[in-house]
């Protein structure tokens, strides 16, 4: 299966909306050092969405996080820590903030 990087995602980036970034559930996603440093050195243990990720995520033979994406638990987290549908202390300018933004699904829809 293939793994999207910020890299991968990124290079997609142009003049309109960025859906790229909307995964679909069971997708993978490599977190970038930056993304792994904000969710064990910021986030974890203060926040859903911190929880909810260290619980799909897995480590690859490189010692790299792979989160394999749950779009409704996402939006259950994200919800949770009241703010739908972006991460706390997340930088808009990162993939994985584009992947919440774009492929979390609100609780209240289901």
């Amino acid at each position: 299966m293939k793994i999207h990087t910020s890299e991968s995602l990124k290079a997609q980036d142009g003049n309109f909306e960025n859906f790229h970034y909307q995964l679909e559930c069971g997708e993978k996603y490599k977190l970038t050092p930056g993304e792994s440093e904000w969710l064990y050195d910021w986030v974890r243990g203060r926040y859903e969405i911190a929880d909810h990720l260290i619980d799909n995520i897995e480590e690859d033979e490189n010692g790299d996080s792979i989160y394999t994406v749950d779009c409704l638990g996402m939006g259950e987290a994200l919800d949770a820590d009241q703010c739908f549908p972006k991460a706390v202390m997340l930088s808009d300018d990162s993939a994985l903030q584009g992947i919440f933004f774009y492929s979390s699904i609100e609780p209240e829809l289901v």
